[in-house]
């Protein structure tokens, strides 16, 4: 029986090695993961349009580097790329890295023993050490994208510092012709030894923390986790670090008693990238309005997604109508975009379309300067007053600042 087992173990791995060398494999698989429904019946006026080519826009959250894409070419699958993010008028887009990836991953409840990223990194052939190191895809991740940068021939910008969003904030004002990306770890499993991982990262390009994403890890508990606690000792070791290093505390995908507890000891304002309201669509996934208060009450910023789960079935007007109602609720200032492009999910257009928030606000009664602050300019200045103003030297950590999960 055993050897029947190896037999056929071997013979599907094979078999995935063969398959995930083709292309049209890929293609097939991101057609049926990142799908778009609903861009044909949307009409967008020439005052969107024309409005919308003068804006800064940010998206905060999407994870199109978990791809077999070629992302400096316009790509028919999926719902991102260089190209589109140009083509958008996305000025600025946060790229997403998750390294954990449970299977069977739901709203709810999540085991962390048996993931997905493991077996994708073997199928898109990454270097071996990505295998079976979460670690180690975030490292490849972020050097995936500094490759893209330069290889982009001007086109894509990496930002690390405030000065530097500053400078390229001036500039997209006349050089339409290209993008920016800022790195944002998503769930920070890979984060189990304190300051050095945090450090490794920084140093990587790393500039904002997702604390978890779909399982608990050793910082504290996912909404979507088993135990959904709180802040472990470690996980306010780390928050604690990020604070010093002027990384960014992302909170989508927090249990409740991590979100208090991070509320309760940071001193600077928090991201929630990519989220819902329960307002209009009531699950796990999505902010109460207790939630969304607290969140502002520290001077943080909301990123609205685009997707069923987060907004509802209607489409670009379901996006309009939760930005309508956070808005209504804790303020205009608070209200940014968070995609999820490229993050399995469904959604009503590709990047290339993202003037239909722009049409779709409009008509929800927003003025010019509203829409300007939630499409782009609360994110910015978000980013500016967050990055750091210049990148910190490495340096030889001291034994006696090192600590570890018990």
């Amino acid at each position: 029986m055993i050897i029947i087992f190896r037999f056929l173990l071997a013979i599907f791995i094979l078999l995935t090695v063969i398959y995930a060398s083709s292309p049209l494999f890929w293609q097939y698989f991101e057609s049926k993961i990142n799908k778009i429904e609903g861009r044909v019946p949307y009409k967008v006026s020439k005052d969107a349009l024309d409005f919308h080519s003068t804006l800064f826009v940010t998206d905060l959250h999407g994870d199109p580097l978990f791809s077999y894409r070629n992302l400096l070419r316009h790509n028919s699958t999926g719902h991102m790329d260089i190209p589109r993010l140009i083509e958008g008028n996305i000025s600025l887009q946060v790229f997403g890295v998750p390294t954990q990836i449970p299977l069977f991953a739901n709203l709810e409840r999540n085991q962390s023993r048996i993931g997905l990223a493991g077996f994708l990194a073997f199928a898109l052939h990454w270097p071996l050490n990505t295998w079976y190191s979460g670690k180690n895809r975030a490292l490849y991740l972020a050097e995936k994208l500094h490759e893209l940068e330069a290889k982009s021939e001007g086109t894509l910008s990496i930002i690390k510092t405030s000065g530097q969003l500053e400078e390229y904030s001036q500039r997209s004002i006349t050089e339409t012709h290209r993008t920016a990306g800022l790195l944002m770890l998503e769930g920070a499993h890979v984060i189990k030894r304190i300051p050095e991982d945090l450090e490794e990262l920084y140093h990587r390009g790393f500039r904002i923390i997702g604390l978890t994403h779909l399982t608990d890890n050793h910082l504290g508990g996912s909404a979507h986790g088993i135990e959904k606690g709180g802040l472990t000792e470690l996980g306010r070791k780390a928050v604690q670090r990020m604070e010093e290093l002027h990384m960014i505390i992302d909170l989508t995908h927090a249990s409740s008693e991590l979100m208090d507890d991070v509320l309760a000891m940071t001193s600077r304002p928090v991201l929630v990238s990519h989220t819902g309201v329960k307002g209009c669509v009531d699950n796990s996934r999505n902010l109460s309005d207790e939630q969304l208060k607290a969140v502002a009450s520290k001077g943080g910023l909301i990123g609205i997604g685009f997707w069923e789960e987060a907004v509802g079935l209607q489409g670009v007007e379901s996006i309009a109508d939760s930005i309508q109602y956070a808005s209504q609720l804790v303020g205009v200032k608070h209200i940014a975009l968070g995609s999820d492009f490229d993050g399995g999910v469904t959604i009503p257009f590709d990047a290339s379309d993202m003037v239909h928030i722009t049409d779709a606000l409009i008509k929800q009664g927003f003025s010019q300067e509203e829409i300007r602050m939630i499409m782009g300019g609360n994110a910015l200045n978000f980013l500016m007053n967050g990055l750091p103003e210049n990148v910190l030297p490495r340096r030889k950590i001291p034994n006696d600042e090192m600590i570890h999960p018990e």
